[in-house]
C-alpha cells in the first residue's frame, strides 16, 4: 500500500512540477485590443490589423472577432506601426507603438465609415487610444 501511495502522489506532483516551471519563463509581449465603428460604437469583426516590425518586409496580420477583439503575441520589443482595415471604413494607421518585453499593450481604436463627409476636417477620426498595462 506504501508503494501505491508513493506512486499516486509522484504521478499528481509530477506534472505540477511542470507547470510549476513553465510558469516562471519568460513573459512574451503581447499587443492586444478593440475595434469598434466611431458612429455606433458597436465591435468590428473581421478588420484586417497588421504588426508592420522596423526592418521585415512582411508584416504580422490578425483579424479581429465577434467582439471586434484582436492579439499579437511573441512581437519582439521595438516600435511598431499598427495599421486596421476594412472594406467600408477608413484605413487608419497608429506609428511607433512601443513593445515592451513583459508588458502588455492595449490598443483600441474607433474606425470611422468611408461613407462619412471626407471633405470636411476628421483629423480626430479615427479615434485612437492606447493604455499601457503592465
Amino acid at each position: 500500500m506504501g508503494i501505491r501511495k508513493s506512486l499516486l502522489f509522484f504521478l499528481i506532483l509530477f506534472p505540477l512540477a511542470f507547470c510549476a516551471k513553465a510558469g516562471t519563463g519568460k513573459a512574451e509581449p503581447v499587443l492586444h485590443g478593440y475595434v469598434t465603428d466611431a458612429i455606433t460604437k458597436k465591435p468590428l469583426s473581421g478588420v484586417t490589423v497588421l504588426a508592420i516590425l522596423p526592418g521585415t518586409t512582411s508584416p504580422k496580420e490578425v483579424q479581429t472577432d465577434a467582439e471586434g477583439y484582436f492579439r499579437f503575441a511573441q512581437l519582439p520589443a521595438a516600435q511598431v506601426t499598427v495599421q486596421f482595415d476594412k472594406k467600408g471604413y477608413q484605413s487608419a494607421k497608429r506609428p511607433n507603438v512601443s513593445i515592451r518585453e513583459k508588458t502588455s499593450v492595449k490598443l483600441n481604436i474607433e474606425c470611422l465609415p468611408e461613407d462619412i463627409g471626407s471633405s470636411s476636417d476628421n483629423s480626430d477620426f479615427p479615434i485612437l487610444r492606447l493604455l499601457d498595462a503592465s
